[in-house]
């Protein structure tokens, strides 16, 4: 069952009308109920995986309170200090121990199901999510639930589990456990907010699909370098407007139930580095690396260990070792995290050494900008939006190429073979007309106005339910008329499918 699907919104429906009309204390059960029909009925099977990594989690957790407790009980019999130190050390290592243990064992189910059998739905992001609130509950960052259904809830709340965004326990539990109201302005935010993503997916994303599809499916000699770069533009567009619109879609959804889930997408590209891009793209995977990655290695014994050593070798550069090390381990599982092929890999290796060397150079561009006399200001805030999107660009051949030896020739092509002229007058001969551009364009201008807006600092849904009740609803229904005219539906298409769900 997908978000797209028929299905889905009779049971977003159903389940809305029950969780306003049961009392409040039983509203997480409706969600719970709902969120185990979407993922059966989705899977169409017993979800063994899904099972197993949240049972593992839950008595994880339960030992780890526990044994947080027994640890406080202990520590307050003991008078003597080394003692203290002592006991303290001893429980903390049985925690280590089965939280390690624990983390093989989700890891594992992770890395077989993902690479031997058949993926199953929202593998990468309940696994995540679970290894999560093992490490919150023992760095006591939130309490163990006792309750397995509730915690089930949140491991899979079926607006979440397929795509993200990634929740914290502590965040997203005590969401569940407030009361919640019927609000007819929040309904109504909510339903705009699914059909934007919707218009998002099916209007742009899918549209793009068939420019995009037939040049990287096609391959060969005859592909100008000129029709590559449209593509790989066009990619980079289509992959930010279908993850984003599934998130718009999930948000919305969430957002009916009175249930608020973290942005996972503030308008990448008018980032002006790297660093910043990441920082605004799939916010929550970041967020979930930096805090159970980064931290946990830089924090770690042999983190601390080679940080020393380094300072003591190198004692201009060795204060970055620590940083570089985290980095480029975060970057790696981070390719390995999205896809099973060398690409992948190479695509987290290509954004680790960027990454490594910006943290280097910081001080030294500032340096140079001061050299240069370039002055902060409209022209460099392009320029530097410009850098971003060609470093993105040749990331991104990487991941959609069919294989490394498309993505060579890819390269090779952009430099040696442009092109310029097919590129401009054959650009039609590849899946999507001259109508089809125009549409694709005045849709995408809709897209960045509305990006523009939301980049200062305005809700566009407050800003149009202070407008004129005409002009309104006029938008309303212009966008949803888009929506039924222009979509991609129907054929051997498959609409429902979203890019990041293989990931």
């Amino acid at each position: 069952m997908q978000l797209l699907s028929s299905g889905f919104v009779i049971l977003w429906v159903i389940c809305f009308a029950l969780y306003y009309l049961v009392p409040e204390k039983w509203q997480w059960m409706v969600l719970a109920v709902a969120s185990c029909l979407f993922y059966v009925i989705g899977t169409g099977g017993f979800p063994a995986g899904l099972l197993l990594t949240g049972a593992g989690a839950y008595a994880c957790g339960i030992y780890l309170k526990r044994s947080l407790l027994s640890q406080g009980q202990a520590l307050a019999s003991c008078a003597d200090k080394e003692k203290k130190k002592t006991v303290k050390q001893g429980f903390e290592r049985r925690r280590k121990r089965v939280q390690i243990l624990y983390f093989v064992f989700s890891l594992g189910i992770l890395l077989f199901t993902k690479y031997i059998t058949v993926m199953p739905l929202g593998v990468s992001f309940y696994t995540l999510t679970a290894i999560g609130y093992v490490v919150d509950v023992g760095r006591e960052q939130c309490e163990a639930q006792d309750n397995f259904l509730k915690f089930l809830l949140y491991l899979a709340y079926f607006p979440a589990i397929t795509q993200g965004p990634f929740h914290r326990y502590g965040k997203l539990q005590g969401e569940f456990e407030r009361p919640h109201v019927f609000d007819y302005e929040r309904m109504l935010f909510g339903v705009q907010r699914f059909v934007w993503g919707a218009f998002k997916k099916l209007v742009i994303a899918d549209r793009i699909n068939l420019f995009v599809g037939n040049v990287f499916g096609g391959g060969g000699d005859a592909v100008p370098g000129s029709i590559y770069a449209v593509a790989v533009v066009l990619y980079m567009l289509q992959l930010y407007a279908d993850f984003s619109g599934y998130m718009d879609m999930a948000l919305g959804v969430s957002e009916t139930f009175d249930i608020i889930l973290p942005e996972n997408f503030k308008r990448p590209y008018f980032s002006r580095s790297v660093a910043e891009f990441w920082r605004r793209w799939h916010v929550t995977l970041g967020m979930w690396f930096k805090d159970y990655v980064m931290f946990s290695f830089v924090m770690s014994s042999p983190g601390r260990k080679i940080g020393k050593n380094a300072k003591k070798r190198w004692p201009k550069l060795g204060k970055y070792a620590t940083g570089i090390i985290g980095t480029m381990l975060v970057w790696l599982m981070t390719g390995a995290w999205h896809g099973r092929t060398v690409s992948y890999l190479l695509w987290g290796v290509y954004y680790g050494v960027i990454m490594c060397v910006s943290l280097v150079l910081e001080q030294q561009y500032v340096r140079w900008r001061e050299r240069l006399h370039i002055k902060e200001g409209k022209f460099y805030a392009l320029f530097c939006m410009a850098r971003t999107w060609v470093i993105v660009f040749l990331a991104d051949v990487l991941i959609r190429s069919e294989s490394l030896s498309q993505a060579g020739e890819i390269y090779r092509s952009l430099l040696m073979d442009f092109r310029l002229r097919e590129g401009i007058f054959g650009v039609t001969s590849y899946g999507l007309s001259k109508y089809g551009f125009l549409l694709l364009f005045a849709a995408c201008l809709l897209w960045f106005a509305v990006s523009v807006l939301e980049e200062q600092g305005k809700d566009v849904r407050r800003v149009l339910a202070a407008r004129p009740m005409l002009v309104r609803w006029g938008c309303y229904y212009g966008v949803v008329l888009l929506l039924i005219i222009t979509g991609i539906y129907g054929g051997s298409y498959d609409t429902a499918a979203f890019l990041y769900q293989s990931f």
